[in-house]
């Protein structure tokens, strides 16, 4: 409990600094799932076929966007 407290007023006395601290835990987050993806869908799953890699990742990032869109709609 003591680590959520002193979080909790680090991020009440630096606002500045804290903002910092999650943008960059962000980017890195986006980075390694990019980086993992990359690896995952060019390398193992469509060697040497660049177009059909990314088409597959087109349909599957719109398919995630659609079925969480609409499981929103649901839970409205």
């Amino acid at each position: 409990m003591q680590i959520a407290d002193s979080i909790n007023q680090m991020r009440k006395r630096n606002k500045v600094l804290f903002t910092v601290i999650v943008a960059v835990a962000v980017i890195m987050f986006w980075k390694g799932t990019w980086t993992l993806l990359d690896i995952v869908i060019d390398e193992w799953l469509f060697k040497d076929h660049l177009i059909w890699a990314n088409i597959f990742a087109m349909v599957t990032g719109l398919s995630v966007l659609v079925l969480s869109g609409l499981a929103l709609e649901k839970l409205m």
